[in-house]
């Protein structure tokens, strides 16, 4: 997959983000320990306020616990006579928190009460009580109702001049009071405090205690209020709040459940507050470090770069004597210090080439001049040489044309300054003399194919033999015919060329070789270790050419890319 390509700002403000991550990670550290940490400090803060209010409670209850032992030892209560109704409203209007007292024998029954209604007086309500009293001298009920409202009933033993227990003092408590106990307590935003039987059943709670006071805690969190280990827990409470509780159980010596719980929300608001503040900072700080990083990079290496690009540019367009005059220790003067020396290299070496290009073009032109004097002498002899002799005006002006083709070809060579030449430019040599511009008569057609030097010559040679012959006897000795040339490489890369002539005069097949086809073969297969195959057909001509390998120039030598082979050979177009 291909990696997106990014420009340089976008890599320097890539670079800073990557920088900050380990800011970001040690930010997010603190922020997670603090935060722990706070909340390991609520959940302590909820168990202490949880134990300082049963120890209140504590406090309350075993205070009303004493005056109900005054009560119990009071003569006219012990004597059980007339005054001690008298005693007990006189009592109760002193004490109005202390709702119902009532005295009571072994068995619960009413001995004396500040209260007439027979169903506050009923033994069912203390039977929990008085059955924990045999035991213990002081007990707290669960929650009763009476005449005088809901309340926390409590007991006490009484006992007689010898110490043995002859009955009960039982008092209920007014949940009002209790409650009014805890609205005076000083309250955190978001706290709560629940005391409750050891039923579950809620007698106190603050804040919203006309909404839980007379209902039960539900059945999720009972294991809480049985349980005998005090501890803490996050929960949402009834009112919807989220809070972390700290919980005295209802098995500790008081008999009653005690929770205390601190809201969460409230509680975390200096740690959120602390996050929304180095949240802010670490966002403002970014973005200044990502714009330092940017304008520093504009200035300290995108300007370097782009100076290093126009030099190089600049260069590439024609400007031989851009540099980039970039001097110094730091790591781009060094790059732009070794970019000028690598021009100034360029420089010299082109400098040298262009001189050796021309030493070349006299070189070429001196050789051009001198093949064409060799030849033109070579032709001045041979018309010496043959001008008494018996030789026919036609095989001298075949001859003389042999001898243009060469010339043309060594041409082609020297003008191209190479020891090569292509197919293609091997073949407008050749057929130059016999193309027609009115009628063109050849269609050529083939693949980028460069020849040795010799190999070229010979071909040239051969393809002039082929057009002579092709004017004298086949497709070009009329105004109709055609000349189909058509050259491919197989996989092998061997050259395959085909000469294919149409619409000249019925071919009739000679009947043996002439000096044409002699030449043509041992030429080609000697310069070009080709085979060649004459097809004599009545619609024209085929003559086929498969040159070797070692006839071809590498692509590698050239610098080039390597050759790539073409299956079939080009039929006529």
């Amino acid at each position: 997959m291909k990696a997106p390509s990014l420009s340089l700002s976008q890599r320097l403000l890539l670079l800073t983000a990557v920088a900050l991550l380990p800011a970001l990670a040690i930010l997010g550290f603190n922020e997670f320990t603090l935060r722990k940490a706070r909340e390991a400090e609520v959940h302590n803060f909820a168990l202490r306020l949880s134990e300082l209010a049963a120890l209140e409670m504590d406090r309350v209850l075993t205070g009303a616990g004493a005056l109900m032992v005054a009560v119990a030892n009071v003569p006219v209560v012990q004597d059980g006579d007339s005054g001690c109704e008298t005693y007990l409203d006189r009592l109760g209007v002193l004490l109005p928190q202390v709702t119902l007292i009532n005295i009571t024998d072994l068995d619960g029954n009413s001995i004396c009460a500040n209260s007439k209604v027979a169903g506050d007086l009923r033994p069912e309500v203390s039977t929990n009580v008085r059955a924990e009293l045999r035991s213990a001298f002081f007990r707290v009920g669960e929650y009763t109702e009476s005449s005088r409202g809901p309340g926390l009933l409590m007991g006490t033993q009484r006992t007689a001049a010898d110490g043995t227990i002859n009955g009960y003092v039982l008092a209920t408590v007014s949940l009002d009071y209790l409650g009014q106990l805890l609205k005076e307590r000083p309250f955190a935003q978001g706290s709560a405090l629940t005391i409750a039987d050891r039923t579950g059943m809620i007698i106190a709670r603050e804040p919203f205690p006309e909404d839980f006071v007379g209902t039960r805690i539900p059945d999720a969190f009972m294991s809480r209020v049985t349980g005998t280990e005090s501890g803490t827990m996050q929960v949402v409470s009834q009112d919807g709040t989220e809070r972390i509780l700290g919980y005295q159980p209802a098995s500790r010596p008081l008999g009653l459940y005690v929770s205390a719980g601190s809201g969460l929300t409230d509680a975390m608001a200096p740690i959120n507050d602390a996050t929304v503040r180095g949240v802010i900072l670490a966002a403002v700080g970014g973005l200044v470090a990502l714009l330092l990083a940017l304008s520093f990079g504009r200035q300290f290496i995108r300007r370097p770069v782009l100076r290093l690009l126009r030099t190089i540019r600049a260069w590439r367009s024609g400007d031989r004597g851009a540099r980039t005059g970039m001097v110094g220790k730091a790591e781009f003067h060094q790059v732009g210090e070794a970019i000028d020396e690598l021009l100034d290299e360029l420089s010299q070496r082109q400098l040298a080439q262009q001189e050796a290009e021309q030493h070349r073009d006299l070189l070429a032109r001196e050789l051009d001049h001198r093949i064409k004097n060799l030849l033109a002498t070579v032709q001045a002899v041979a018309r010496q040489s043959f001008r008494n002799s018996d030789v026919a005006e036609e095989s001298l002006q075949a001859f003389y044309a042999r001898l243009a083709v060469m010339a043309d070809a060594h041409k082609l060579l020297t003008s191209r300054h190479s020891e090569s030449a292509s197919v293609d430019a091997v073949v407008e040599t050749a057929i130059g003399p016999f193309f027609g511009k009115e009628h063109p008569r050849f269609i050529v057609s083939g693949a980028d194919v460069e020849l040795h030097a010799k190999a070229a010559l010979s071909l040239a040679m051969a393809l002039h033999e082929l057009c002579t012959n092709a004017s004298k006897y086949g497709a070009l000795s009329n105004e109709s015919g055609q000349v189909s040339i058509g050259w491919a490489l197989t996989e092998g890369h061997k050259l395959i060329l085909t000469w294919r002539e149409s619409g000249g005069p019925p071919v009739v097949p000679p009947s043996g070789k002439g000096f044409g086809s002699r030449m043509i073969e041992r030429a080609l297969a000697a310069d070009l270790g080709a085979s060649v195959t004459f097809n004599y057909s009545l619609a024209g001509l085929t003559c086929t050419i498969i040159a070797a390998e070692t006839a071809l120039l590498d692509r590698q030598e050239t610098g080039s890319r390597p050759f790539q082979p073409v299956r079939a050979v080009m039929d006529r177009t």
